[in-house]
Formats: C-alpha cells, structure tokens, sequence
C-alpha cells in the first residue's frame, strides 16, 4: 500500500457540491492501493463562527492570532462541525472513516509558538505519535484529522499545512498533497508555476508573489522535503476523475515542489 497524507482546505471545506465530489474521489483511492490520511483546515467557517464572538479575525504571516474564546471556536469548528461532515460525507460514500484531533491519542503535542508577536494559543508541534494513525489504517479506516493539538494541559491551534506536514514527515509518506483554493503556486503574471524550489520560493515571498497562507504551506513542505519527503504537490480540486489520476501519477496538476 502507498502512504499519502492529503491536506484540503479553503473554499473546498465550505463548497458542499465541491467536498462531496472530493470526497468521493478519495474514497476510491483505498481500493487502487493508497493507505490515506486526511488533514483538514476550515478558516472560513471558523472566521464565520468567531464572527459571533464580535471578535475581529487576526492574522500574521497567515497564521491566526488566538485568544481563550476564539481557541474554544476554533476547536469546536475545526474539531466538531467540519470534522464530522467529513466523515458524514465518506460514510455516504460507503468508505470507514474515522474523525480525530491533534490532542487525540496524543497524535500532536505541541508547545506555545515563540516569536516577536504574541499569537496566543498557537502552538509549534514537537513531537508527533503514530501509533492512532497506525491504529486505524491497520483496522481499514480513513483517519480524518483536525489540526487541533495538545500540549501543556490546554487544546492549541496549529496551522492545518504545518500539521499535515508534520504527519506526513512522520508517516514517511510516499506522496504528499496539498488541495488549495488555487491551481498551485503562481508567478507574478497568474500562472502556475510547475516546479518550485525553496530559494524561488523565498524570492516570491519576499516580493510579494506568494502570501497569506500560502506562506506556510509552501515553508512547512520545504521543510518537509528536508526531512525526506519525496512526492510535494500543492494543486487545486479539478474533478473527481482528475484527482484519481493525478493520485495515479497519470497526470500532473498543480506545482511539485523540489
């Protein structure tokens, strides 16, 4: 069997219409051989739900400043709504999955993100435990994972790419995937860029070119690459057939990061 984590996110967890088909494509994916764990993100319903709060979104270098109440939306949402209609969605498609968090099985432990801004209860994973994740392919399910993770007695919330990056380097997974809102890393004119290395990737961040929350996805899969992961594709969702092929390597979407 073929190990890939698969990240999705952005406007993909909020188009119904959209997920559903995705979700249909990775439920195939079992019987052509692939052993898969899904990552999710969800900021635009957290940035919905914490818009009750009266709470004004922050983010820097694409990361969520989080205080106690928005921590407590954050994990309600990621953990609780968008985690379980994932899983609605594949046991409709007839495909066991399972729906767990970063805290569980003490899958991520993490500790409180230092830098020169005070991001709250935004934590920096340091170790990552497996054995849930073993737990649950060796029992024939999909583990569908929520980026909220555990540390010093408190729930933290981690950037769903550094998350999934994380689980993939320490799966040793044989492929990687990023679905995004976007058809893969783009240039200046629009364009996507088919290859990507880290030092283009750092010039495009400092002009500009890639921002928000690319950022991170595109700084946590070089660092994944360092720690030897081999397959890096960040592409958008173009149609269940699509995706299968692209998972077979018979087409090649979106940008590979090298």
């Amino acid at each position: 069997m073929k190990k890939v984590v698969i990240k999705i996110g952005g406007s993909l967890a909020v188009d119904e219409t959209k997920l559903a088909e995705f979700v249909a494509a990775v439920s195939r994916l079992p019987a052509l051989g692939f052993q898969v764990a899904l990552v999710h993100g969800g900021g635009k319903e957290i940035n919905e739900n914490i818009g009750l709060l009266k709470e004004e979104p922050q983010f820097i270098d694409g990361l969520r400043v989080t205080t106690p109440s928005i921590m407590k939306m954050v994990e309600m949402t990621l953990s609780g709504a968008v985690n379980k209609k994932l899983v609605r969605l594949f046991l409709q498609n007839d495909c066991p999955a399972v729906g767990i968090s970063g805290v569980d099985g003490g899958l991520f432990k993490v500790v409180k993100r230092k830098g020169n801004v005070d991001l709250g209860l935004v934590g920096d994973i340091c170790s990552v435990d497996t054995k849930v994740i073993d737990a649950l392919w060796n029992a024939g399910f999909i583990p569908v994972v929520s980026p909220i993770s555990f540390g010093d007695g408190l729930s933290w919330n981690v950037n769903a790419d550094t998350a999934a990056s994380e689980l993939a380097t320490a799966l040793s997974v044989d492929q990687f995937v990023l679905v995004s809102d976007v058809p893969g890393v783009m240039d200046l004119e629009k364009k996507v860029l088919p290859e990507l290395s880290e030092e283009m990737a750092e010039k495009l961040i400092v002009d500009g070119v890639i921002s928000g929350g690319m950022i991170p996805k595109v700084r946590d899969s070089f660092r994944s690459i360092k720690q030897g992961i081999q397959a890096i594709h960040i592409v958008g969702f173009n149609g269940l057939e699509r995706f299968v092929q692209q998972m077979q390597g018979d087409i090649n979407d979106g940008t590979i990061l090298h």
